[in-house]
């Protein structure tokens, strides 16, 4: 990715200005979501915090991206907000790659949970290889976790999960 694509467009924030001017529906963004955008501009991908990312997102889909109640996620969430062309794609993955990395989201990933899509719509279920797969990533991130003792551990109890959907 060249410095170039990171950086959102001169032609995006004028967009976003002609919009802020245009009442109506055809306003794209929150106000406050073109704000943070206008502050991101300039500043290469690496310089965005996870944060910043996570508050834009939240401002744009407030039904998905709940910080203190979050629900799983619809699989292939990112495609759908791609496809919405409102945010760059290295915002997109900041943002995801922080929200569902959080303790309070990866606890709530059990196995036939309702997944959501970005209205906070039920978009699918939890499958249990999913939730197996949060329980290790929590109990990985934990003050617990000790990498050379506990990697066979894990891996016995992936396939004990996997043998047992079958």
């Amino acid at each position: 990715m060249t410095a170039e694509d990171s950086k959102i467009s001169d032609q995006a924030i004028q967009q976003l200005a002609s919009e802020q001017d245009a009442p109506g529906p055809n306003q794209a963004l929150p106000k406050e979501a073109r704000k943070i955008l206008e502050r991101l501009h300039n500043r290469p991908e690496s310089d965005v915090m996870n944060s910043e990312a996570l508050r834009l997102v939240r401002v744009i889909w407030p039904a998905a991206f709940n910080v203190s109640d979050p629900r799983p996620l619809k699989i292939g969430v990112h495609k759908e907000m791609a496809e919405a062309n409102l945010l760059p794609a290295h915002i997109i993955s900041i943002a995801l790659r922080f929200f569902t990395s959080m303790e309070r989201y990866l606890e709530k990933i059990k196995s036939g949970a309702t997944r959501i899509n970005l209205q906070g719509q039920a978009a699918g279920r939890v499958k249990l290889r999913e939730a197996v797969d949060a329980e290790i990533k929590l109990y990985t991130q934990s003050r617990d976790f000790i990498p050379t003792r506990d990697r066979v551990i894990i891996q016995k109890i992936r396939l004990l999960s996997v043998n047992k959907q079958t």
